[in-house]
């Protein structure tokens, strides 16, 4: 991306976690780019528990579309250490798996660290990911 460049962006979920230490959720974004997590906060992730418990977090026949801009990406990177911005190029590897609570989507990345995000099997998205990684990643990408 320059520095003009903007990049068009499809939730997956609110629900985003690292890992089954991670509590905290975050927004997971597919983008044109890249894939983008933005920490939600405690208060956010609070109201996704609700007073019943878990409830999905996006409308998975409704998912919202937004368009972020370079600046606005080194922002939300900038404002919480588990807010990733990570690009198509920066990708080694990623698999997706679907799991009975939770999808989980990991990925080894070119500098040699691993990434894992965890969302709600609830609010979808495997389907719509696993169908861009494919377009996006070809060979580097394992269903």
């Amino acid at each position: 991306m320059t520095d003009q460049a903007t990049t068009t962006c499809t939730l997956i979920t609110a629900s985003c976690t690292t890992g089954w230490l991670d509590w905290i959720h975050a927004e997971l974004w597919f983008c044109g780019d890249g894939l983008l997590r933005r920490s939600v906060g405690l208060r956010g992730t609070i109201k996704h528990g609700g007073v019943s418990g878990p409830k999905p977090t996006v409308d998975p026949e409704n998912r919202p579309v937004q368009t972020f801009g370079l600046d606005e990406i080194g922002a939300i990177v900038g404002a919480d250490r588990k807010n990733r911005w990570i690009p198509w190029d920066e990708m080694s590897t990623a698999a997706i798996t679907r799991g009975a609570l939770d999808h989980t989507l990991h990925l080894e990345l070119r500098d040699g660290s691993s990434l894992k995000f965890m969302w709600l099997r609830m609010d979808g998205g495997y389907d719509e990911l696993r169908e861009a990684l494919a377009q996006k990643l070809g060979s580097r990408f394992s269903p």
